[in-house]
């Protein structure tokens, strides 16, 4: 109980920083957006011009984050940084086993859905970045571009 409070402090922490920071068509686990939210953006997206749609699902998200990348991009206070490094290092219990975790984030932690957001922040960035360097016009590649990041 008292690592999900401290947990739960953490988040109220961090939350206003990294909600300035996220791109707009990030959903999913955010204050004030939801699934329907996404599904709007999408249909507004695709109903002003025929496009792709490519549906990717990051498999196993929350189990795959990069630790040491993780705690680069959060850059906070040392007390705070190693509050969160012991958070991600503290291992899973299994059918009475413990498991090192060396990578991935709480299962059910208060925190890991902020955590997953801060991990996947830049993806839209990357992929604009990937479609200036594309073949034509840098605009028109750019342009045609629709990110829209549901974190569930």
């Amino acid at each position: 109980m008292h690592d999900r409070a401290t947990q739960a402090l953490a988040k109220l922490a961090l939350e206003p920083e990294w909600e300035a920071l996220f791109e707009s068509n990030s959903y999913g686990f955010r204050p004030g957006r939801s699934t329907h939210d996404a599904i709007e953006a999408i249909f507004n997206s695709i109903s002003k011009m025929y496009k792709y749609v490519l549906d990717a699902d990051i498999s196993k998200c929350f189990d795959k984050i990069n630790h040491k990348e993780l705690l680069n991009k959060i850059n906070t206070f040392p007390t705070m940084r190693r509050l969160i490094k012991a958070w991600l290092e503290s291992g899973v219990m299994d059918d009475g086993q413990f498991f090192e975790t060396k990578e991935g984030t709480p299962q059910g932690g208060v925190i890991s859905p902020l955590l997953a957001n801060i991990a996947l922040h830049g993806l839209e960035q990357l992929v604009v970045d990937y479609a200036r360097s594309l073949k034509g016009t840098k605009n028109r590649n750019q342009s045609s571009i629709s990110l829209i990041k549901i974190c569930r």
